[in-house]
């Protein structure tokens, strides 16, 4: 299942560039980027964060094997700790929830028909795929907010910014349940990384 996962990724390598290297966070590591698509990421995440939450909770009562519930579970302790570090966030910068941005919280929606309709295996694909990349741009970002914003409470991009070995190893084990879904697993993955970018797309063109 490694080099299955090797494979999606190398696939996935100029996708994957566009969000670690998306014009926000570029303009954001010059100090050039408006305070209010600041504000709008925090928003949009507090939207997103608390469906994904339910998501995955989702995903969790629909599993079938104690592995399965342990991988939901850590996901799911990840993302609460996420939220309440994002409202400290928002907090400090006097972020009021604004309208969705229908192209920045996609991710999330899609994320909810991956926990009716996907099965844990396929779940567990598309989360593996796209945790590192949203790792590495959370880090990226939350360091420039960091350096030439001055924001203090940068905990949630701290806590997104990996190391993810473990939750590999843990994912990899379930998808060896559901190999025989391995064209639905490579199809999650890929769409998965479309709607992280057009997060960033929804954030940055708004």
């Amino acid at each position: 299942m490694k080099e299955f996962l090797l494979k999606i990724r190398k696939e996935l390598e100029k996708e994957n560039e566009k969000i670690i290297n998306h014009p926000l966070i570029k303009e954001a590591e010059k100090g050039k980027l408006k305070f209010e698509k600041i504000k709008n990421f925090v928003s949009q995440q507090i939207y997103i964060v608390n469906h994904d939450l339910r998501s995955l909770a989702i995903m969790l009562s629909r599993s079938k094997y104690d592995d399965e519930v342990e991988f939901f579970y850590t996901l799911i302790s990840g993302d609460y700790e996420a939220l309440k570090r994002l409202k400290l966030l928002a907090e400090e910068i006097k972020v009021d929830f604004s309208e969705p941005i229908p192209m920045a919280i996609a991710y999330t929606h899609y994320l909810a028909w991956l926990a009716n309709y996907a099965n844990p295996g396929e779940q567990a694909t598309a989360l593996v795929i796209n945790l590192p990349v949203w790792g590495e741009a959370c880090k990226k970002f939350g360091k420039a907010l960091k350096e030439k914003y001055n924001i203090k409470n940068i905990g949630f991009f701290e806590l997104f910014s990996g190391p993810f070995d473990k939750i590999e190893e843990m994912a990899i084990k379930i998808m060896e349940r559901y190999k025989d879904s391995l064209s639905n697993m490579e199809k999650c993955a890929k769409l998965i990384q479309s709607y992280e970018l057009m997060f960033w797309n929804g954030i940055y063109q708004w």
